[in-house]
């Protein structure tokens, strides 16, 4: 108070305060834990596009008698299952063999739909970290450090035995110990999340490359088939082609004022031009992190695909394609070394996510 008047803040001042953790004690970070946990879980979605995407995901589960989508900690619930879902329930019975043990070095650790839903959660978290959504909970939540953040989902209950669920303590502990020091718990914990999904998109961006130029030869492919039978394609199957390659010629600069293939025309160089698009695939995402990027920028764009990426199964996809041009392109990135050295980050960054921001909730107390 001044001169018996409420102060008033400057600009600079609100500035500062807002940079600073919100949580100035462990009691107090305990507490905007709490305050998430039980918020709804809608709350924590961007719109109906958000709702829409992650039902898709793990809709099936929301009418569960475990799930409650009144808060969030009644909805985490919903991503256990879907790991129970997507995995073999042997696998479930220990938690480091759930979440680092042996499992193959091209596939995900859980099933693509999990790995995608947790993407997904992440981004969505990442938007109210930035302090453009309501409600102010979740954003208060995510400005606490690392550090204090882990402290406090630890005191509620992280780790401990929650009757017919494991024991996670140890690996509680150890996967702690290792996220720091990936991560300085310093830091505040949006800043963790941005640099988890950072990591991401960098790994994704392995399999979405050959994802690419397969789909620039499945074009292709079905281009020439078309022109060998003389047929006409059904309508539902020529309009995506048709959209495919709209949005391919979107990333390809070299190509503006070329005329799209459509049925009735012909290019002279099909081969030539399918080559061209694959080698213009569109690196350039947006830093997760950057407060330039608006909310929901990256919705679904980074999801990983249902694709086999073991190397021998893309190796014979590429010796299949029409084109000897586009066959040496996919294999020069057929790379056993980075595909698992990406999918090894994949794993880590959805681990990391999970470990974050649902294992806690599922034995925090009412």
């Amino acid at each position: 108070m001044r001169d018996g008047r409420e102060a008033r803040l400057t600009l600079e001042e609100r500035l500062a305060r807002t940079a600073k953790s919100q949580a100035v004690s462990p009691e107090a970070a305990v507490k905007l834990v709490k305050r998430f946990a039980g918020i709804p879980a809608f709350r924590v979605f961007f719109g109906k596009p958000d709702v829409e995407i992650m039902y898709e995901l793990t809709g099936e589960f929301w009418e569960h008698p475990s799930v409650s989508v009144d808060s969030y900690r009644g909805f985490s619930r919903s991503f256990r299952l879907a790991v129970e879902h997507d995995n073999d329930f042997a696998r479930l019975s220990s938690p480091d063999r759930l979440l680092t043990g042996e499992r193959d070095s091209y596939e995900p650790v859980w099933g693509v739909r999990m790995n995608n839903a947790m993407v997904l959660l992440g981004l969505m978290l990442l938007d109210h970290a930035r302090g453009r959504l309501r409600p102010k909970d979740i954003y208060h939540c995510t400005r606490m450090t690392l550090g204090q953040y882990l402290d406090a989902v630890m005191n509620l209950g992280f780790g401990k035995n929650g009757g017919s669920e494991p024991d996670l303590t140890d690996y509680a502990r150890s996967w702690r110990d290792m996220l720091l020091k990936d991560h300085d718990g310093s830091r505040p914990l949006g800043d963790a999340l941005a640099d988890i999904l950072g990591r991401y998109i960098a790994a994704w961006q392995e399999f979405d490359h050959l994802d690419y130029i397969l789909r620039c030869i499945g074009a292709l492919s079905c281009y020439l088939e078309q022109e060998e039978v003389g047929r006409t394609l059904p309508q539902e199957e020529a309009d995506k082609i048709w959209r495919f390659r709209e949005a391919l010629c979107r990333y390809g600069s070299d190509l503006e004022g070329w005329e799209l293939v459509e049925i009735d025309k012909r290019y002279l160089d099909p081969k030539g031009y399918y080559f061209t698009l694959a080698c213009e695939y569109p690196e350039e995402l947006p830093d997760p992190g950057s407060q330039d990027t608006a909310p929901g920028a990256l919705r679904s764009r980074i999801f990983l695909s249902e694709r086999d990426y073991h190397p021998g199964a893309l190796r014979e996809l590429a010796a299949k394609s029409p084109s000897r041009d586009l066959q040496a392109l996919l294999e020069k990135y057929v790379c056993e070394e980075r595909l698992a050295s990406a999918m090894r980050e994949i794993n880590t960054a959805v681990t990391d996510l999970y470990m974050l921001w649902v294992e806690p909730y599922l034995r925090m107390e009412e």
